[in-house]
């Protein structure tokens, strides 16, 4: 259709650049070449590019144009400046999740960055899985409204689509095919409402963690290389994730029991060195408490380690809840534990102490209607008139400790 042809190219020459390249080639007599995009019926976008050479046709200057199909060429290297800019967007979240314990300013940047990646999109969330519900952890483009959202798991668009599985990224181009369009404050104004959703699972170690969305105020927002992004995008995050939790609980675990969630000794005799310093500097004093469980080998005997577990923890959490911020508890080993206390004396330690014991004994441990009686022993010793040294502190409060536990033995015969 030449008519149609001809309209084609009356638009391709309303730019002005290119008349002006074309009228500069037939003045200098060089050629001259440009390219153009055009939309095919399909709607599918087209690339040429044009190359024309100045020769005179029938007595008349004319521009003989080879059209070139550069629409393959074109899309690889728009495809590789995807690519290279979403691994530099994707390497800023890497290095994040690495200098900041702060989750929040984490999902933030990852938002941030997978808008600036998936251009059609104009918000975003995170939403993370507690129970029977998603709750959100970050946002971008809505209004703080979204924190207060709970949103039941079978209800996500996610669950939806994939029939529960909620096992791959869904791209859903009009909402309406699915739900009715999607209608939260946005910082677009409240007439613009969410059309169209690209959502990914966020998967650590085999389970759930939570979902990733970017949303749209238009319908047939995203394509497949968007699909393609939001892959690598999710892939970003589990990875950063993964190594991020890995890190908290090895740190964790460098200085809490794993247990009972007490500091452990490693870092008790670190921090024990620091507290001696301080006090010997200001002249300060403290008291020093071993603390040792009753009858815990019978408790293991007669109703297995998983209740004495259950034994030592529920202890730990009374002395944990007992001690104010300035003081501090550890697990020593076994079933022994240990604490530092400051501004207090002997006496009121005992006096602390006894009330505890007998408040724990009024509240037994319930094991299939068995009462198990959770008490400790204990001893006492101050730095510095007990002695300087951490050895030389426990082996004082042990003394007075091992007095205790005597006198527990005639009270608690039986667990």
């Amino acid at each position: 259709d030449h008519e149609r042809l001809n309209l084609k190219f009356k638009s391709i020459m309303s730019d002005e650049s290119r008349v002006q390249a074309i009228r500069n080639s037939f003045r200098t007599g060089l050629p001259t070449q440009f390219e153009v995009e055009l939309i095919r019926e399909d709607e599918e976008k087209m690339h040429l590019e044009i190359s024309g050479k100045p020769v005179i046709y029938q007595g008349k200057p004319v521009l003989l144009a080879f059209l070139t199909d550069i629409t393959e060429m074109k899309k690889t290297q728009e495809d590789l400046l995807r690519i290279s800019k979403l691994r530099m967007l994707m390497l800023e979240v890497t290095q994040s999740v690495l200098e900041t314990e702060d989750l929040d300013q984490f999902f933030h940047l990852i938002l941030t960055n997978a808008l600036k990646a998936l251009s059609n999109g104009s918000l975003g969330s995170i939403l993370v899985k507690e129970r029977t519900h998603f709750s959100v952890a970050s946002f971008v483009g809505f209004s703080e409204d979204i924190l207060d959202f709970r949103l039941p798991i079978e209800d996500s668009f996610l669950y939806r689509t994939t029939q529960g599985r909620m096992d791959r990224i869904v791209n859903i181009p009009d909402l309406l095919e699915i739900d009715s369009y999607y209608m939260n404050r946005t910082i677009f104004g409240e007439e613009k409402f969410i059309k169209s959703t690209i959502t990914a699972p966020i998967n650590i170690k085999g389970s759930l963690f939570g979902i990733i969305s970017i949303d749209a105020i238009d319908v047939n927002a995203f394509d497949e290389d968007d699909v393609r992004s939001m892959e690598f995008i999710r892939n970003t995050i589990e990875i950063a994730l993964t190594n991020h939790l890995s890190y908290k609980e090895k740190a964790f675990l460098a200085r809490y029991d794993r247990l009972t969630n007490l500091y452990n000794r490693t870092y008790f005799e670190d921090q024990f060195g620091l507290v001696r310093d301080h006090a010997l500097r200001y002249g300060e004093s403290f008291n020093l408490v071993m603390f040792d469980v009753d009858n815990l080998k019978k408790i293991n005997d007669t109703y297995g380690h998983l209740v004495g577990d259950r034994v030592l923890q529920t202890i730990a959490q009374e002395l944990e809840s007992n001690t104010r911020s300035s003081d501090f508890i550890a697990r020593f080993g076994g079933d022994e534990f240990v604490g530092i206390f400051y501004h207090t004396d002997v006496l009121k330690l005992d006096e602390k102490f006894q009330k505890l014991l007998a408040k724990m004994t009024d509240d037994p441990l319930m094991v299939s209607s068995n009462e198990i009686i959770c008490s400790f022993s204990y001893g006492i010793s101050t730095f510095p008139d007990d002695g300087k040294s951490m050895n030389e502190l426990i082996k004082i409060a042990d003394e007075a400790l091992y007095e205790c536990k005597a006198k527990h033995r005639k009270l608690f015969a039986h667990p």
